[in-house]
């Protein structure tokens, strides 16, 4: 404990560490003295000799190009054909925190309809399960938006694999699931199951995408029960479904904007007013123990349970999201996960504490709308890891700022009627507004969350951050993943 506490002074003296890296590196010291042999011998040593040379291990100071490497290595953009979409472009990025990320990000364009769809995905105890939803859950969105005569044609044809969904627009290296052969057989089910249903007089969006979110949902619990050619239970299925996921969704079709929420991500738009001003619509709340709507949600749900079912903040004294894919742990009945765990000898996981009346969670996502005619702005989509740095109204103005300084706005033109005052004030904001180092405008979120200061950067601060040891930069911030989508005012 004393060394890990050397280290931190060692740090801060040479003024190579911000005051968070202090505090993130001082929580650990229980960490570091009950965990690794060497700094206990240290310690010891320590003990009997004070004088003795201590190794501090110094967090190396990196360059301003391989900060610029780290932050942008996964950035990804794409621009559409004008007149197309009501959206113009978008662009995404993500940086780690666990290793492996644990969180995905989806992007595509139905190619029966004129729907599109962005995703985030935030997962949990591992990163099976938003991958295996990242990768499915936008070809049950664009099934089930299909009018039932083009359903009743295609099933074949998705059938044979000769006709896809969704046509993907990232280009990612994340590992796909091994279980594709399960998953297109599940898909397969669901377009016969859709047929088998009077679905003609069916359109109403919001209710397709309630529908599409439950049905992979309750696949996934299907898929891992089912068993397997070489063993009991299929073992990638099982890892996913007690993974866990927050997911959050924008489908975009004409001029309307969906958005469907189950977790914590969040869904932010920011829309330029006549005043030229960037202004924020928060599209989607968090679920979790902070929410009181949800909080009732949960325990009007679990009347007997009402002092053990939220306890600490946490969905029965763990899960912070109070909705999520995955997550069987407090979905399935008790003896269900005991039977499992029996049989399954790679995890023997306890059932949590005061479990007497599962479900609790559910994956059900909360829906919103928005009409995009006739406006110019954006929608930003981003795990938690943005949101615990920066608040709405600050990112909305970031990205606005961000797209008139790369010439996206045009020039400053005051509305009727301003007063001098309010032009100054405008001319001023535009004047002291962040000058992009980033053409990617998620990048610049992820920059701003993590060394922003005013209108500057604090690149100590940044090259700190990223310079941070595995075992520590998950207790400093999470995963962040951000996608940005620009839509273009069309009447």
């Amino acid at each position: 404990m004393k060394i890990v506490q050397q280290i931190c002074r060692v740090l801060i003296s040479q003024g190579n560490s911000p005051r968070p890296l202090y505090n993130a590196l001082q929580s650990r010291v229980r960490y570091y003295s009950s965990h690794d042999a060497n700094d206990r011998e240290f310690s010891s040593r320590a003990a009997v000799n004070p004088y003795e040379p201590v190794r501090v291990p110094v967090i190396p100071t990196i360059s301003p190009d391989h900060v610029n490497r780290i932050l942008q290595c996964n950035e990804v953009s794409h621009q559409f054909t004008p007149g197309t979409s009501a959206v113009s472009s978008y662009c995404s990025n993500q940086l780690a925190s666990n290793n492996p990320i644990e969180d995905r990000r989806a992007e595509g364009v139905c190619t029966l309809t004129d729907g599109l769809l962005f995703g985030v995905f935030d997962g949990h105890s591992g990163p099976e399960c938003a991958q295996v939803v990242s990768e499915r859950l936008f070809n049950y969105i664009a099934a089930e938006i299909l009018p039932y005569d083009t359903l009743l044609s295609i099933r074949e044809k998705v059938e044979d694999q000769e006709l896809n969904l969704v046509k993907w627009l990232g280009d990612y290296h994340h590992a796909t699931s091994p279980n594709t052969s399960v998953h297109h057989r599940s898909l397969v089910n669901y377009l016969n199951d859709n047929v088998n249903m009077d679905m003609a007089a069916e359109h109403y969006v919001p209710d397709l995408l309630t529908t599409a979110f439950e049905r992979l949902d309750k696949d996934l619990t299907t898929e891992a029960l089912t068993h397997s050619e070489s063993s009991v239970f299929n073992d990638y299925s099982l890892r996913s479904v007690f993974s866990g996921a927050c997911v959050n969704v924008a489908f975009i079709q004409g001029n309307d904007l969906f958005i469907a929420n189950s977790g914590d991500c969040r869904a932010v738009m920011g829309i330029q007013m006549d005043s030229n001003q960037w202004s924020p619509i928060v599209l989607s709340n968090d679920h979790n123990a902070y929410n009181s709507h949800e909080l009732n949600r949960v325990r009007t749900a679990h009347p007997n349970e009402g002092t053990t079912v939220v306890r600490q903040e946490r969905l029965l004294g763990e899960l912070i999201p109070l909705r999520a894919f995955g997550d069987a742990r407090f979905k399935w009945k008790g003896d269900l996960q005991k039977e499992i765990f029996r049989q399954w000898e790679k995890h023997g996981i306890p059932l949590p504490r005061n479990f007497y009346s599962p479900p609790y969670l559910t994956a059900t996502p909360e829906l919103s709308h928005y009409d995009l005619t006739g406006k110019t702005g954006f929608v930003i989509l981003a795990t938690d890891g943005l949101w615990d740095c920066l608040d709405p109204d600050k990112a909305v103005s970031l990205v606005g700022a961000h797209w008139e300084a790369m010439g996206q706005v045009g020039p400053y033109s005051p509305a009727p009627n301003s007063s001098l005052r309010e032009i100054c004030t405008a001319l001023a904001q535009r004047r002291y507004s962040l000058r992009p180092l980033d053409t990617n405008v998620a990048t610049h979120l992820i920059r701003y969350a993590l060394c922003g200061l005013g209108h500057e950067f604090d690149y100590d601060k940044l090259a700190a951050s990223l310079s941070l040891p595995a075992n520590v930069v998950r207790h400093y911030r999470d995963d962040i993943t951000v996608s940005v989508v620009f839509f273009s005012s069309r009447d």
